[in-house]
């Protein structure tokens, strides 16, 4: 096998879908590692090779497993073991020793802690390359370009998900690689700070953060702030969207309109409310939320 090239490998033995999509792979790949700073050499032969197992029939792969003394928790999981095997064959039989190519291949599915560029890359091409089509894809693709950090926690947010959903073993290193890159990205308290100091650079007034994490299912933070009219409170949430986008962080909704004197930005575990003074004061929402502590802003 070592004698033949990848290029007659997956010629000989992949599917046309898995062509298309090991091609995808590789081309997101090399664009993303030259965003990122990854090598992009290592990044497409990564991707030619991290799906060279799959496909393969079960028994096969636990043959493998036990071959290359694999851990058991692979037996009978392709979708797991695929990349361990394709890691281990291509160290063994295609004297490819370069650990960053072998961990980006072996983790591609999971994810691991601690990630490395090329790494993340790899798991992040495989999952938005343009063949995929799945709930969410275009938001990964869309944070792809912005955050790459963001863009991973976000797949392996949904990838949790949907695992949970559907009731099936979810692996140790999927679980940390989430948690590894969430303490890497603000938490919800310094987001909703960050909301803040740009609001008051912008001049909105009277900014106020709700803690309403023990009282609410949907979200962990409420940040209120005012405009003195509708035109500036567009231009206070033109300002947020913005200013979070370059961090990687889109809003799940906005609702609401500058006329309305109301807009309602959802970014998940904070709410961003830019009201006029006048419907500040009509609908009083701290009086609401009269029970929840606020946080200090550090805005004098």
């Amino acid at each position: 096998m070592k004698n033949n090239s990848i290029d007659e490998y997956i010629e000989k033995n992949y599917s046309k879908k898995r062509k298309i999509h090991t091609k995808g792979v590789c081309d997101c790949a090399k664009e993303l590692a030259l965003k990122y700073g990854a090598n992009p050499d290592k990044a497409f032969m990564a991707a030619q090779f991290h799906d060279m197992f799959r496909g393969t029939d079960i028994d096969i792969i636990n043959k493998y497993i036990m071959e290359l003394r694999l851990n058991n928790k692979y037996l009978n999981n392709a979708n797991l073991a695929h990349g361990k095997i394709a890691a281990a064959i291509m160290k063994r039989d295609w004297n490819i020793h370069d650990e960053d190519i072998l961990n980006a291949v072996s983790f591609h599915t999971t994810g691991r802690i601690e990630m490395s560029v090329l790494e993340k890359v790899i798991f992040l091409a495989d999952a938005i390359e343009p063949a995929r089509d799945y709930p969410g894809v275009d938001k990964l693709r869309k944070l792809a370009k912005e955050n790459l950090d963001r863009a991973c926690f976000e797949s392996l947010k949904g990838t949790i998900k949907f695992l949970k959903q559907q009731g099936v073993f979810i692996d140790e290193d999927t679980i940390a690689a989430r948690d590894d890159l969430k303490e890497e990205l603000m938490n919800s308290k310094e987001l909703a700070i960050f909301v803040t100091n740009t609001l008051d650079n912008k001049k909105a007034l009277d900014i106020t953060i709700i803690d309403i994490a023990e009282r609410s299912s949907f979200a962990d933070y409420f940040v209120l702030a005012s405009g003195s009219n509708e035109r500036l409170i567009s231009a206070l949430a033109d300002e947020v969207e913005d200013t979070l986008a370059k961090e990687g962080m889109l809003p799940k909704s906005i609702e609401g309109k500058s006329a309305s004197g109301w807009i309602l930005m959802d970014y998940g575990d904070i709410i961003v409310n830019v009201l006029t003074v006048d419907m500040r004061e009509k609908y009083n929402i701290e009086k609401v939320w009269g029970d929840c502590n606020t946080v200090d802003t550090g805005i004098e």
